[in-house]
């Protein structure tokens, strides 16, 4: 309650807000449980993998005796037992063409922490679509990277991802250590808790880079591309 701007009011925002997650995992997992704790009204979260033995170094919502179970529903029951008073959905599915307008439906703040790029460009085109804030966030490696896009007024996903990496192609060779998506999951909770509450300045027409390896960090300006086949014509 002491932070300038927030206040009783911005709990009250917060309390009355819905965010969907894509993938809860070490990056997305880290969001729903911060905004869980910050006492976020609503969380709709979409996974659709199991907890395996080599994601306990980054997921801090799961334990030895987890492993097997569906992640998203794991998670969704811990939540609750930080916050009886969000209201969670779990659906135990990852983000496809058929089920992202139902995944994301009525949400205030969109999160893409998905770790493939046909995820997240999914969740960009529908973000645009409904025009819904996104925070978009991933790390690789020791690289971490997060943004936001307000549509009509920053540049998306597309503008500042044309092309999907090469070298980003196999989830089940996904290189990371447990700091890392904790990191960039840390960073976008706060950019959604800014959105919502109407505090501090967001990553809007920024893209916000971490090397963990050499603790170099940047804020590199981002520009709408006129081209883009999502959010050109708006």
């Amino acid at each position: 309650m002491g932070i300038a701007g927030f206040g009783e009011d911005g709990q009250a925002k917060l309390s009355s807000a819905h965010v969907a997650i894509s993938r809860t995992g070490g990056v997305g997992g880290t969001v729903a449980m911060h905004l869980a704790r910050a006492g976020v009204g609503s969380l709709t979260m979409a996974h659709g993998g199991f907890i395996e033995p080599e994601g306990l170094n980054r997921w801090p919502w799961a334990f030895v005796d987890d492993i097997g179970k569906p992640s998203v529903h794991t998670h969704a029951a811990n939540l609750q037992r930080v916050n009886p008073d969000v209201a969670v959905t779990a659906i135990h599915s990852n983000v496809t063409a058929e089920n992202v307008a139902t995944i994301t439906a009525s949400a205030d703040v969109i999160v893409d922490a998905a770790p493939l790029f046909e995820e997240r460009y999914l969740l960009n085109r529908e973000a645009v679509r409904r025009g819904v804030p996104l925070v978009s966030g991933a790390m690789y490696d020791m690289e971490c990277c997060v943004t936001v896009v307000i549509p009509g007024q920053t540049p998306c996903f597309a503008c500042i991802n044309p092309v999907k990496p090469d070298y980003w192609q196999d989830i089940y060779v996904f290189a990371a250590i447990g700091p890392g998506p904790a990191t960039v999951g840390a960073v976008m909770a706060m950019e959604v808790i800014k959105l919502v509450a109407g505090i501090g300045e967001s990553l809007t027409g920024k893209l916000w880079f971490f090397d963990m390896a050499t603790n170099v960090s940047r804020l590199i300006n981002v520009a709408r591309r006129p081209d883009c086949d999502v959010c050109g014509h708006l």
